[in-house]
């Protein structure tokens, strides 16, 4: 998996920041010679805050993506939206300008400062879900191949929306459950134990493997946004869904550099004559 490239804390807060295409909520201010390529409408099954929060979301790119992207390092950011290095050398970006009155966002991506895409998105709310028409354009295409890209296009969108789609559900759910899980349990004999199992123990779900060592237990949600922690490698975790990375022992996040979160502490384990239990640490 592609790993986001650490940021400058400053950058995410620096209120002077601001786009870097001039005319930027315009469009073509190039003046470009753009044809649309492909042109859709869609139902999104979360509503149009999770829809604008994950708009705002440049750092699932190279993990969420990981197909589509292989690089984001972020250059500025703001509330007119984020620029985004798309590539080491940093010859390459994509900025995304976002138009909240106009419930509208474009996203512009650039090769070696010369733009490549237009890529504008309309943001509706529907009953409880979002409806969104996506219209993707790109400079100088040759219309003899413009039903392949636009057979292209659509696909690789269909895919990204689908991936952003099940991140927004499953984030969602999570934010909706008001449930309370009890304080200990009894997860019966250690020999018949499974070797994964997630539990509810208080407001939090819990993870637990057993090995030769014993019975580990580490939070089973990333505390960033709420994304599924993933196997534990040399006692840590990564969240596929931005590449969040956590000590299981300290809860401490060690990547990216700017967190701020970390992992609740774990409940207690205990093994008496064969039966195993977890109770939350008082």
């Amino acid at each position: 998996m592609s790993n986001t490239i650490k940021t400058d804390a400053n950058k995410l807060t620096d209120t002077r920041s601001m786009p870097q295409q001039r005319n930027a909520l315009e469009h073509n201010p190039n003046q470009l010679a753009l044809t649309e390529i492909v042109n859709f409408d869609r139902i999104i099954n979360v509503n149009t805050e999770r829809v604008w929060e994950n708009v705002l979301d440049w750092e699932h790119l190279a993990w969420l993506h990981d197909t589509s992207f292989d690089y984001n390092e972020l250059d500025a950011a703001g509330e007119w939206g984020w620029r985004v290095w798309s590539d080491s050398a940093h010859k390459n970006h994509i900025e995304l300008c976002v138009n909240r009155d106009q419930s509208t966002y474009v996203a512009r991506s650039y090769l070696a400062g010369e733009q490549i895409s237009e890529i504008w998105t309309t943001i509706t709310a529907n009953n409880g879900d979002t409806s969104i028409n996506v219209s993707i354009n790109a400079p100088n295409i040759d219309i003899k191949k413009l039903p392949k890209l636009s057979a292209i296009y659509l696909n690789l969108y269909t895919q990204l929306w689908d991936e952003d789609e099940q991140m927004m559900i499953r984030r969602q759910a999570k934010l909706s459950d008001r449930s309370h899980g009890p304080d200990s349990i009894n997860l019966g004999a250690l020999d018949a134990l499974e070797a994964e199992k997630i539990v509810k123990l208080g407001r939090h779900e819990w993870q637990i493997r057993k090995s030769d060592k014993g019975i580990e237990v580490y939070a089973a949600n990333c505390p960033h946004l709420l994304g599924p922690l993933g196997q534990n490698t040399d006692n840590q975790v990564v969240c596929p869904w931005h590449g969040y990375r956590f000590d299981i022992i300290s809860g401490k996040c060690v990547f990216p550099e700017h967190a701020n979160c970390r992992l609740p502490q774990p409940p207690t384990v205990a093994i008496i004559e064969g039966q195993a239990s977890l109770s939350l640490v008082v």
